[in-house]
């Protein structure tokens, strides 16, 4: 009948429509599970990644909406030669990737350079989980490409009494390797540094996308299980090259003497690329531009005990 040849096309339509429906629902439910449930870490045992905060740098300009600019020059106490500036030619979004760009200009007979410098510490602070980077380098000397943080509130005083942790930097004439690292001591010139410095497998360089993440979390003491001790561990594509359990400086300042200080308070992430400096021994690229690229950015907690 034509009735129901009507209905089982309107029926057939139907199930087609609800069939791309479920396709791109079950789509975006995936991709949300991707980013929320499956850092490409696993988590401890009978516990899950949950997502806290993130940037997938896909919005434009409103990627970098809050995020805040450390500016000027001055060498940063590292003999460095850049100026940070707010411009957006110094830190932009596009094609999906956060650039940070370093742009050297040459005045006279010297070459000046201008760089960005961005934190989160107006948006984002967090005490102890995983925080997952995919990047790209530039290549060129003396660049100095690093992704880190600083605590959100110098609980135990200046630098390092209050700490540093280094999550990936490296440097633009060594793009083989990167390095994760601690900062932590009592005063400004007594720097306990705790450091590795981690080769790419063969073939492959810091030019090429990578994932870098930080897990940071308290655990089981190995000699006093029913301690927690603050562990900190370095990754790059889902490898562990560094782990680190106390052997930093507790501050004096910390009345309570507690091992986990001072990394068991909450920290902001910071994004810059330097030039020149201590780190990369003086050296600088010359005239050009040379950018660092970040595809996302993903911070996560634990559930579960």
């Amino acid at each position: 009948m034509q009735k129901s040849k009507f209905l089982t096309g309107v029926t057939l339509v139907a199930a087609a429509g609800l069939a791309v429906l479920t396709i791109l629902v079950t789509g975006a439910m995936a991709g949300i599970a991707a980013k929320s449930g499956n850092p490409g870490i696993a988590p401890p045992a009978g516990r899950h990644w949950y997502l806290t905060w993130h940037d997938e740098f896909n919005k434009g300009k409103a990627s970098l909406k809050g995020w805040h600019y450390d500016l000027g020059g001055g060498g940063w106490g590292n003999n460095e030669q850049e100026v940070y500036t707010k411009s957006a030619r110094n830190a932009f979004v596009a094609q999906g990737c956060l650039n940070i760009q370093v742009i050297g200009r040459k005045f006279g007979g010297r070459v000046r350079y201008t760089s960005a410098r961005i934190t989160t510490r107006n948006i984002f602070n967090q005490k102890y989980g995983l925080f997952v980077f995919r990047a790209r380098l530039p290549k060129g000397r003396g660049l100095w490409p690093a992704i880190w943080m600083m605590p959100q509130k110098s609980v135990f005083g200046a630098w390092p009494q209050s700490g540093e942790i280094d999550i990936m930097e490296s440097r633009g004439n060594w793009v083989h390797h990167v390095q994760g690292s601690l900062h932590s001591g009592n005063r400004w010139n007594q720097d306990n540094t705790q450091t590795k410095i981690y080769r790419l497998p063969h073939g492959q360089s810091a030019t090429g996308w990578h994932t870098y993440a930080l897990e940071w979390e308290p655990v089981a003491d190995p000699h006093h299980p029913a301690k927690k001790l603050v562990r900190i561990s370095w990754f790059v594509d889902g490898y562990c090259y560094e782990t680190r359990q106390g052997g930093w400086t507790v501050p004096q300042s910390d009345a309570s003497h507690n091992p986990n200080a001072p990394f068991n308070h909450a920290f902001h992430l910071i994004l810059n690329m330097a030039v020149g400096g201590n780190y990369v021994g003086g050296k600088t690229p010359g005239p050009g531009r040379y950018a660092m690229r970040i595809a996302y950015i993903r911070a996560y907690g634990l559930t579960g005990h």
